[in-house]
């Protein structure tokens, strides 16, 4: 633990996790050594982002990022367009078409969908991906017992892909079609034709939410090393046995060559095997000729293994009212709203006027859209707690959204005490206030204090707009070119922020 702090502190990321890994398999029933690995993969990930946006801006790689970044963040307009044209390039990570096929499928565009699975089976018969798609887009067209034997034939050929991607499936089908592939499958347990398992994957209280599951990198048929030749892993990967090509590849993992840790990062990730997908991905990032295509694995395995970390602090350390609201603010940076706001009601069941759980509960529910239940929960914590800074804070946030500027100022007012990290929003809304009621210079000089905390680009654009209006040019330019750089250089959530679109401070 000590050494992997040491690692931290002096940003050595990739070491700092290989110290925490060791000390979780020493004592894996300490939940602090998982939140302080899973916070670590988490910096890992915005660490391979920015080394992407800096030195790779245009790389398939990067681009098949951001895209999948929106896939997840279910920005269905952004995704289309970010998949169009990561496909308009001359090369492409495998898969790509599979997964703009489920951007499709969610899209209810069902032909567009299947054109892109058979795309993706035509370069890549196995695709295990292309075939679970097609599985969906039958079960919309009510080919029930066609999709259930299909779900069936993936399981047998690769079971931890189906665990891995059962939610990627269920996303946005309607009650009636889960329902209808849910008797299908029953009627098949029931019969002995399938597994247990594969029923419960689709069942309707398996949620459409990944953020607390953990995967399993078991596979469906085992590997017998001795019996099998190096070279049949590529082979294996042709056939979707995706875990069968990561056992034998990882067990030769130090005598790898490049080629061979590209076939095991894609194979480990689309098993579930994280950490041998984290762990090849990394060896590639080593290099510089496979850096692009290590960063994405090593990214994408990375937000995976923060996942399952800190799902296991939390299961360690139920009883913890201060764990659960930490593991809260991580998922709500991370926009995984739902889970951000399951922990933060664990805190609260714990210690109700827990003040930290109920400023994350409610930035989580306003984030969420749920502007009423935050509204509901910040005023009753304000009955008791009157002067809170960080309460007032978030108040006035809701009244902003609510385009209650007038209400709102007193709130932000009372809380420019509140956290030092919340201290840049807070100016930032206040500028928001004062430009909406015609108070132009103090909304600038509000915006001026809130720059240092821009981290998408959109204060200054949103402060060159207020510059325009009072008729400086120059500054207005200067802070335009800021907020481009700014935009640039982004992390990938930043950009995607940035791509959906803000809220303009200046009054229309």
């Amino acid at each position: 633990m000590g050494l992997a702090q040491a690692y931290a502190s002096t940003g050595n990321t990739r070491l700092a996790i290989g110290s925490y890994l060791r000390a979780s398999k020493i004592d894996p029933a300490k939940a602090d050594t998982w939140y302080h690995l899973g916070v670590s993969y988490l910096e890992q990930v915005e660490s391979d982002a920015r080394i992407l946006f800096t030195r790779h801006r245009n790389s398939a790689y990067l681009q098949a990022l951001i895209a999948d970044t929106f896939s997840e963040q279910k920005a269905l307009i952004q995704s289309d367009q970010s998949y169009k044209e990561l496909l308009a390039m001359p090369k492409f990570p495998a898969g790509t078409h599979a997964s703009y096929g489920f951007v499709l499928a969610t899209h209810h565009d069902l032909a567009g969908a299947e054109r892109e699975f058979n795309a993706e089976l035509a370069t890549d018969p196995g695709s295990l991906m292309a075939k679970l798609g097609l599985a969906r887009l039958h079960l919309e067209q009510g080919a029930t017992r066609q999709s259930a034997k299909e779900i069936e034939d993936i399981f047998k050929t690769d079971a931890g892909f189906l665990r891995s991607n059962a939610v990627r499936f269920n996303a946005a089908l309607t009650q009636q079609n889960r329902s209808e592939l849910q008797r299908a499958l029953e009627e098949r347990r029931a019969a002995g034709e399938i597994r247990e398992e594969i029923a419960a994957l689709f069942r309707n209280d398996a949620g459409d939410n990944s953020g607390l599951r953990r995967s399993s990198p078991e596979t469906g048929t085992p590997v017998q090393l001795t019996n099998l030749a190096f070279s049949k892993a590529a082979g294996l990967y042709a056939d979707g046995r995706y875990g069968d090509c990561t056992t034998l590849l990882a067990s030769r993992f130090s005598l790898l060559q490049t080629k061979d840790l590209q076939l095991l990062a894609g194979c480990a990730y689309s098993t579930g095997d994280y950490q041998n997908a984290f762990a090849a991905a990394t060896k590639l990032a080593a290099n510089p000729a496979t850096e692009p295509e290590g960063l994405y694995w090593e990214t994408k395995s990375a937000e995976q293994l923060a996942t399952e970390a800190l799902a296991r602090a939390s299961e360690l350390d139920s009883n913890s009212p201060k764990l659960h609201v930490l593991l809260g603010d991580i998922y709500r940076q991370r926009k995984s709203f739902p889970e951000a706001e399951q922990e933060y009601r664990k805190a609260l069941t714990l210690n109700p006027d827990d003040t930290g759980g109920l400023f994350g509960l409610s930035l989580a529910l306003l984030a969420d859209g749920q502007n009423n239940e935050a509204l509901r929960q910040v005023q009753a914590a304000l009955e008791k707690n009157p002067d809170d800074p960080e309460l007032n804070a978030v108040m006035g946030e809701i009244l902003c959204a609510r385009s209650d500027f007038a209400g709102a100022e007193g709130y932000l007012k009372k809380s420019l005490n509140t956290k030092p990290e919340y201290v840049p929003h807070v100016h930032a809304l206040l500028g928001k206030v004062y430009a909406q009621t015609n108070r132009t210079q103090q909304a600038i000089s509000e915006l001026k204090l809130a720059l240092p905390g821009d981290k998408d680009g959109h204060l200054h654009y949103q402060i060159a707009r207020l510059y325009l209006k009072v008729g400086d040019q120059g500054s207005a330019k200067q802070a335009f070119e800021v907020s481009s750089r700014i935009r640039r250089e982004g992390l990938t959530r930043a950009a995607v922020a940035m791509q959906q679109g803000e809220d303009e401070i200046e009054p229309q």
